[in-house]
């Protein structure tokens, strides 16, 4: 089969083979492939030539007053462990834990944790109203500038919260996005294969994005903002994708958007595939709603503080994360359907390239990784990952047809249905 396929490349024309993997090309080559290895050379660059010329390395002693919030529904069994990874990590920091209508007493944990631990505060509420009501609860407790989220069943590295202020010295920034790596890794090839794309994605794709100035998203699970930008921007607007919103509305008022690589957290993943296309179409709902709805106005030149990232964040959403996806649903059926005799080379064209741009992915991801020993064992599963994409692609295509035609995000469980009821449909 491979020399058939090599014969087939060969009689191939430069026009045939560009029709066959524009959208790979397209989706990973430019967004991902290509300039994650420019990155990676030019500060390769510099640390050579700092190096040599022995530049003091830069240190994390930016130390502003922190509150930490931790906003959570039925996660008694990790409160614990997540307040314990958190307290005592920082030295000038306070800790909010919000019980967003629990009924497996979360709230009683984290209060017997806080009577042991002084500067913890727990806030029950009694109905459950969806994390960005949770979220929005602790703001009238906060002291401090700086307001750092984190999932309950998240677990925060050493140094975590002293590398995610840092970016604030800039008065500027609004928000940090933190890096979330996979805690449940070894678990199965399927978190092995999540973990790999937390690498990729999360670590490195927003590292570039934010030296770009197109960071459009600070995680849920380990996030940071001044609070003075979130009093600006009226907190949290109602989810699902709040973490999201909050960001645009964030650039939509002129704050800028930085990442901290180093500032990590660890979190448990989906364990099977049907959790993983749920979460995965949750996730993508937003792309429909915020950037082709409700935040459309970012390109609207009109607009007082209209930036070119801005307008630049809504291309890539429209061109890159919909537009080709279903072009490459397209152009897969067009084979299927009308060539079948071209599909099974054109797929293993398409694999052999996304391979390369794996490869080298992998290669940066261990350049810039701080734990090159766990990172690795996470990357050995390279060679499955554009079958994995597939399937992630594949939940982005669901997802972007329920959301157009149906509006899906707004009957899911993820907000309770008494908040989704009087919450504006976008």
């Amino acid at each position: 089969m491979l020399i058939d396929w090599i014969r087939w490349i060969s009689s191939r024309t430069l026009g045939e083979l560009l029709l066959l993997t524009w959208p790979l090309l397209c989706i990973d080559g430019v967004r991902y492939g290509l300039a994650t290895v420019v990155m990676c050379l030019w500060d390769a660059a510099r640390e050579a030539t700092g190096w040599l010329l022995r530049r003091p390395a830069p240190r994390d002693d930016f130390q502003p007053h922190v509150s930490v919030v931790l906003a959570g529904l039925n996660e008694a069994d990790t409160i614990e462990a997540t307040l314990a990874s958190v307290w005592g990590s920082y030295p000038s920091m306070e800790i909010i834990v919000v019980d967003d209508g629990s009924t497996d007493g979360m709230a009683d944990v984290a209060q017997r944790f806080a009577q042991n631990h002084a500067g913890v505060l727990v806030i029950r509420k009694q109905q459950r109203g969806g994390k960005s009501s949770a979220l929005n609860a602790a703001l009238p407790f906060v002291n401090a500038e700086i307001v750092v989220c984190v999932d309950t069943d998240s677990h925060l590295e050493p140094g975590a919260i002293a590398r995610i202020v840092q970016p604030f010295r800039d008065p500027r920034v609004g928000a940090v996005a933190g890096t979330v790596v996979a805690r449940n890794a070894t678990t199965s090839l399927l978190t092995r294969l999540q973990a790999a794309e937390y690498l990729r994605s999360v670590f490195v794709g927003r590292m570039l994005s934010s030296r770009l100035g197109v960071l459009s998203i600070v995680s849920g699970a380990f996030g940071a903002y001044r609070r003075t930008a979130l009093q600006r921007t009226g907190g949290w607007d109602v989810g699902p994708g709040e973490d999201g919103d909050l960001v645009l509305r964030l650039r939509k008022s002129g704050w800028l958007i930085k990442h901290a690589p180093y500032a990590q957290c660890r979190t448990n993943l989906p364990t099977s595939w049907q959790r993983l296309f749920k979460q995965r179409r949750r996730w993508e709902w937003a792309a429909v709603t915020f950037e082709c709805r409700k935040h459309v106005d970012l390109a609207d030149v009109r607009r007082p503080g209209f930036r070119a990232s801005n307008l630049a964040i809504l291309l890539e959403t429209w061109f890159f994360r919909i537009f080709l996806v279903y072009a490459a649903a397209a152009a897969t059926l067009y084979l299927g359907c009308l060539r079948p005799h071209m599909l099974a080379p054109a797929l293993l064209t398409n694999y052999a390239l996304c391979m390369a741009l794996e490869l080298t992915q992998w290669l940066v991801v261990m350049y810039y990784s701080p734990n090159p020993r766990r990172d690795a064992r996470s990357l050995l599963c390279v060679p499955l990952l554009p079958a994995y994409f597939l399937f992630i692609k594949a939940a982005s295509l669901v997802a972007y047809t329920e959301e157009f035609l149906w509006r899906r995000s707004y009957r899911d469980t993820f907000v309770p249905a008494h908040v989704s009821r009087k919450t504006w449909q976008w």
